[in-house]
């Protein structure tokens, strides 16, 4: 049985596009090997400056000075990686997510997909400066009704699950860091609102 995964309903910018299952890596080398470098640097930066920060802050008197100027430096590498990662979004084959996690993500398209159609994953997580390259397969598929659906057929959306096959250990601890982050945030501002609406 597949491990679970916690997801949180969120809208991300994500790339699908189906694939026949040779072109499916067989292997975590394999899936090392053809994942486009971008990918790869993004993902490696975000491990090195999450740890490397919070060692920086135990050396001393200075490490406060420290950490704030090296942490400008990072602020500038992600709006650099995030402006390399967004050339590998391609208007083509993007969608938008419902939901996602760290086992599967749902989202949003016109195009018919067969269950267990073999697909090639982008997540492009633009406040964590990342981007997830992987594979996985349709899992679920379920028709989303409109009122405008009586009136155009055509419009009807369908909801897609794609269940990741072939994904990094390094790629799912982003997804799961990504989803608590905004579990946080989506929480913070309910208590806002709910605070707001009490006065």
């Amino acid at each position: 049985m597949a491990q679970q995964y916690f997801s949180i309903q969120h809208s991300l910018s994500v790339n699908i596009e189906p694939v026949s299952i040779d072109q499916v890596p067989t292997s975590r080398l394999a899936l090392e090997n053809e994942m486009p470098v971008p990918f790869k640097m993004a993902n490696d930066v975000a491990e090195i400056d999450s740890n490397s920060l919070r060692s920086i802050r135990n050396i001393g008197e200075q490490a406060d000075a420290l950490a704030d100027f090296l942490q400008m430096q990072n602020n500038k590498i992600n709006l650099i990686m995030g402006y390399v990662l967004a050339q590998q979004d391609h208007p083509e084959s993007r969608f938008n997510s419902t939901m996602f996690g760290a086992g599967e993500v749902k989202f949003l398209a016109h195009t018919d997909l067969a269950l267990e159609q073999a697909v090639r994953i982008k997540i492009f997580l633009p406040n964590d400066s990342s981007a997830i390259y992987c594979y996985g397969v349709i899992s679920e598929r379920e028709e989303q009704h409109s009122a405008r659906d009586e009136l155009d057929t055509d419009d009807t959306l369908i909801e897609y699950t794609a269940s990741y096959t072939r994904i990094r250990d390094i790629d799912r601890e982003i997804l799961i860091r990504a989803t608590l982050r905004i579990q946080q945030l989506q929480l913070k501002q309910r208590a806002e609102l709910r605070q707001e609406n009490g006065q």
